[in-house]
């Protein structure tokens, strides 16, 4: 029986790999007006602030724009180096760039919380240490976004993406930040995320207090998934170069497969977890998201705890010889039978083109993750909200808080909180059990979740003799991210209705950099991604 997925919402150098990260499908033009009143959307509870920008923005000329626009056309983190370093752009350039384009798209695809009022200022020193002959820095003036529950220190606040945090502002970065900012990444600002990293409600994914609801650049009617939803809506849009999203259980993979993106769940411990808001801190990760995975490769290693020169391993013919095992039977039970039958002509035609061996894999087994989540906003998030100065201790206090002001607070209901609470008292407080009872409940049942996974797939691995698992978007997200195991996405393109599909590979434990080299062969048999057309 296939497992049950609970929550979408919980992320030698060869030459091809200066390619770039352009398309070979044809583009989708966005159908909707971006100036249009989305029904149902809204009002920010803080609007970007562009005033550190105004004064830059009205001088940066046309002719720069363009010249800027043209490379960005099918660039990667290479391409734009190189350019960079021959003195054909500027990391301010850049980011004006994006900013300029922040401001003309992001108040209808509610991809940011909130800029960082020193993007210029970080952006112009990348480029003093370039003209000081600076190089070895992999991410040297590129600008990138972070999802809203990773801390930043002031002048960014860190909310995810709920009111009660509006004005929280954490005493210093998280590790990877700061190991981001030690790469010379330049940071655009904070991403919009499904309130809580999805733990509060699941109407819609992609949705917040303080941001309203993320949209899709394909098409307003399609989902973001979550909930690093801000962080691939602006991939996706342009309105950052990369981005770094989190996972507890399929919220990089899901919104990287809806906007025809890369992304990868790293394996657990391979990035620090150390400021991260937690939810289950035995699998919460943070994981790129990328165009392309050159790209993705790039910022996944400047974000390590130790550092791997993941490029390295990347290459066209990675797959060939390799044997992968497919899930059919998941797949096809997943969803509409149409539509995952397309992808998973798809998923076929891309393996073979790769030079993998297939065979079919039995279905998984269930994994129950709801509890653990559960109890992990009970005894992870709300204390998190409580020392970072909320009037709260407590799921209820949380559930009331709200309620005492829900237009503001939660514009879209509470259905996960509510059904916390409702669990809660039921399970522990019905049975007269305090909250160290229940803290070493939930940490007994998340650690048995962890080694069930792992113990299924561990399993599959060795009665199969497959080197990866192959999926898709993120129906497996709960085996591999409950395992602790890494997964990668890799686009499919679009389907008949216009709608995104991403192969999904999981590998074994710490065979991240195999699993890259993977993905990346597959994307260079394929080129299956399909680009958005923006107007206004």
């Amino acid at each position: 029986m296939p497992p049950r997925i609970l929550l979408i919402v919980f992320g030698a150098v060869a030459v091809t790999i200066l390619t770039g990260c352009g398309p070979s499908e044809s583009p989708r033009k966005f159908e909707e007006e971006p100036w249009a009143d989305l029904p149902g959307n809204s009002e920010r509870l803080r609007e970007l602030d562009f005033t550190p920008f105004d004064e830059d923005l009205a001088t940066f000329s046309v002719e720069r724009e363009a010249l800027v626009g043209t490379l960005m056309t099918n660039a990667n983190v290479p391409s734009i180096r190189d350019a960079m370093d021959k003195g054909e752009l500027n990391s301010e350039e850049l980011t004006l760039w994006f900013l300029k384009r922040i401001r003309r798209f992001d108040e209808f695809f509610r991809s940011y919380l909130e800029l960082n009022p020193e993007a210029l200022k970080e952006a112009r020193e990348a480029d003093r240490l370039r003209a000081g002959g600076a190089r070895g820095k992999p991410l040297l003036g590129i600008p990138i976004s972070l999802k809203d529950n990773i801390e930043t220190a002031s002048p960014m606040h860190t909310t995810v993406g709920a009111e009660i945090l509006l004005n929280h502002a954490a005493k210093s970065d998280a590790d990877l930040v700061i190991r981001l900012r030690e790469a010379g990444a330049v940071i655009l600002g904070k991403a919009s995320l499904s309130e809580l990293a999805g733990s509060l409600t699941t109407e819609p994914p992609g949705s917040n207090a303080i941001s309203g609801r993320g949209i899709n650049p394909y098409g307003a009617e399609l989902p973001v998934a979550g909930s690093s939803s801000g962080s691939a809506i602006a991939v996706n849009a342009r309105l950052a170069f990369a981005s770094v999203g989190t996972e507890t259980s399929g919220s990089v993979i899901a919104p990287s497969a809806m906007n025809g993106l890369v992304g990868m769940k790293p394996s657990l411990g391979r990035v620090s977890g150390k400021g991260i808001v937690p939810l289950i801190r035995f699998q919460d990760t943070a994981g790129p998201i990328a165009r392309c995975v050159t790209d993705l490769a790039i910022l996944l290693s400047a974000m390590e705890s130790t550092p791997e020169n993941l490029i390295a391993g990347l290459g066209d013919d990675k797959l060939k010889g390799v044997k992968a095992g497919v899930l059919r039977a998941d797949i096809s039970a997943d969803g509409v039978t149409g539509r995952k039958a397309s992808a998973l002509e798809r998923i076929d035609e891309g393996l073979k083109a790769s030079g993998a061996v297939t065979v079919d894999l039995d279905p998984l087994g269930r994994i129950e993750l709801l509890p653990v989540i559960l109890l992990g906003l009970a005894m992870e998030t709300v204390p998190y909200l409580r020392d970072a100065g909320a009037p709260v201790d407590s799921l209820f206090e949380l559930k009331d808080y709200n309620e005492k002001n829900p237009s503001r607070r939660i514009p879209r209901g509470q259905n996960m909180l509510e059904l916390a609470c409702g669990f809660y008292e039921e399970s522990f407080l019905a049975r007269g059990m305090g909250d160290e009872e229940v803290r070493k409940i939930y940490e007994n049942v998340a650690i048995e979740a962890g080694q069930s996974a792992r113990s299924i797939l561990d399993r599959l691995f060795a009665e199969s003799g497959v080197e990866l698992i192959v999926s898709l978007n993120n129906i497996h997200s709960v085996a591999y991210a409950t395992a602790g195991y890494p997964a990668i996405t890799v686009p499919l393109g679009l389907d008949s209705e216009g709608e995104p599909d991403g192969v999904t590979f999981i590998g074994k434990s710490g065979e991240d950099a195999r699993l890259l080299g993977y993905a990346y062969a597959f994307e260079a048999a394929t080129r299956w991604r399909s680009e958005p057309i923006l107007t206004d």
